[in-house]
């Protein structure tokens, strides 16, 4: 009698206890894919989560030619070359100025026109002198491009004799080298005297008065 009791509680337990788990099973056994979910067992869906996107990290986008003009090393501006008006005129030579007027202008005649004298003496070239310095000069030499070349006193051997004290004016011109001989007279100054010659020119340049 005791036996068999137990034996129906046996059993009642295990249909108990089937009948429990079959409903979990039920409960979390997933369907299968495109099959119905259970009647009276429908899972509940978890809540959708939205998975917002990592915002980017803005980027800046220059363009080829905004790069290469960031790349380019700035050039500073070429100024102007101011050009001066000596460069932009031709420079012209200027032609010497014509002593011979200059003497002529301070009073200077032409021996020739004073004296018997040649217009052009060989080895000295075209003299002119101040009449009123005459016999001592200065005697200013010029060659046929009215060039000034010499100047000359012409000293009287008495007044050397005599010890006699001169003076005499000058004349523009460097001196180059001098020139010192005796001359027995002639047409202007007749009488025994030196000529000291100042030459403004070398001695290479005395050819041009030569002949």
């Amino acid at each position: 009698m005791r036996s068999s009791l137990v034996i129906s509680v046996l059993v009642v337990l295990l249909a108990l206890t089937a009948d429990v788990k079959r409903p979990a099973a039920q409960f979390f056994q997933l369907p299968a894919l495109g099959a119905p979910a259970p009647t009276g067992m429908q899972p509940v869906a978890p809540a959708p989560t939205t998975v917002q996107p990592a915002a980017p990290t803005p980027t800046r986008v220059q363009s080829a030619d905004k790069v290469g003009k960031a790349k380019a090393v700035p050039r500073a501006k070429a100024m102007p070359r101011q050009v001066s008006k000596e460069r932009r005129k031709p420079h012209v030579a200027r032609s010497p100025p014509n002593q011979r007027k200059i003497a002529e202008n301070n009073g200077y005649k032409r021996v020739s026109d004073l004296v018997n004298f040649p217009k052009f003496f060989p080895g000295l070239g075209i003299l002119f002198v101040k009449p009123e310095t005459l016999p001592l000069g200065p005697f200013l030499c010029f060659d046929r491009r009215d060039q000034l070349v010499a100047s000359v006193y012409m000293v009287p051997t008495k007044d050397i004799d005599d010890h006699k004290s001169l003076e005499a004016p000058g004349f523009a011109g460097t001196v180059d080298h001098v020139s010192i001989y005796f001359n027995p007279g002639h047409p202007g100054v007749d009488v025994p005297h030196y000529h000291f010659v100042i030459w403004h020119v070398s001695k290479k340049e005395e050819a041009r008065v030569a002949k």
